[in-house]
């Protein structure tokens, strides 16, 4: 990704907050320290790895006496780096209590390792630049926030959401990238699926056709009250109608019941790591 401070808002923003930290005399740890993050968490924004949420360009412009300059320059950022569908989406998923997913030909895009996320994201070249891809790439680790991938302390350990995700088979022997980069997405599944807030499983290929028809989607519940989030090439629709809902809900029932229990998902993870 171009590092030059005028080539976008979200170099911008990471340009200041390194000139702000500077003058301040902090290092990266220090703050951490006075923003109440982690380390790791301002070294994956002054890399480019981490999109800069509202909640932490408040905390950082409060660390950095910036007098609000930062907050306004998130905003921007926000704007500008966010497809409009996917500001909404990473909204709901940060509120909600619940989610489920879906994915049939890859790994769900909340348990995706950066290198693989990589890795699906040239596959959309030449449509994307390579900024473009370090863009979604760090998109796609701020969704992850919310699963504490990066300390993330706005976020209430007590109502982080429950994730419960369900693949294909052929997701987990797709190689994306490499070999390599494969084996290192099914040791993370490995460790994510012993999480007490994640459940993953998948649907074996001797289990045939599916009743989602091979079709990825996304269910968001908050207040008891589903989302469902179906994205297309170039676009995304929200269906919030109470009886098309429960129809993606009812569809999702029947994937799990068709799919492995949490020790057969784990151990088909270990024999693709292989």
């Amino acid at each position: 990704m171009d590092h030059d401070p005028s080539s976008s808002p979200l170099a911008f923003f990471i340009g200041e907050v390194k000139r702000l930290r500077d003058l301040a005399g902090m290092t990266q740890e220090q703050l951490a320290d006075a923003a109440g993050y982690s380390a790791s968490t301002v070294a994956a924004i002054e890399s480019y790895r981490l999109l800069p949420s509202a909640d932490l360009a408040e905390c950082f412009d409060k660390a950095l006496n910036a007098d609000g300059h930062l907050i306004r320059v998130q905003k921007l950022v926000e704007k500008t780096s966010v497809l409009p569908w996917f500001r909404d989406l990473v909204k709901v998923e940060r509120s909600a209590t619940e989610i489920r997913m879906y994915e049939p030909y890859q790994i769900p895009a909340l348990l995706q390792t950066e290198e693989y996320t990589r890795a699906i994201a040239r596959a959309n070249r030449p449509m994307l630049s390579e900024p473009d891809i370090d863009q979604g790439v760090a998109l796609r680790k701020t969704r992850q926030e919310i699963f504490d991938h990066y300390e993330m302390p706005q976020v209430n350990t007590e109502i982080k959401p429950r994730l419960w995700a369900i693949m294909d088979e052929p997701a987990l022997y797709r190689v994306v990238g490499s070999r390599e980069i494969m084996r290192e997405q099914c040791e993370y599944l490995i460790s994510a699926a012993r999480k007490p807030n994640i459940t993953i499983q998948v649907i074996p290929n001797a289990q045939g056709a599916t009743c989602a028809f091979g079709r990825a989607f996304e269910i968001m519940i908050a207040r008891n009250e589903p989302l469902v989030y179906v994205e297309d090439i170039g676009s995304a629709r929200y269906i919030r109608k109470t009886d098309e809902a429960a129809r993606y809900l009812l569809v999702f029932d029947y994937l799990r019941a068709g799919a492995l229990d949490e020790e057969g998902t784990i151990n088909m993870f270990k024999d693709a790591a292989r």
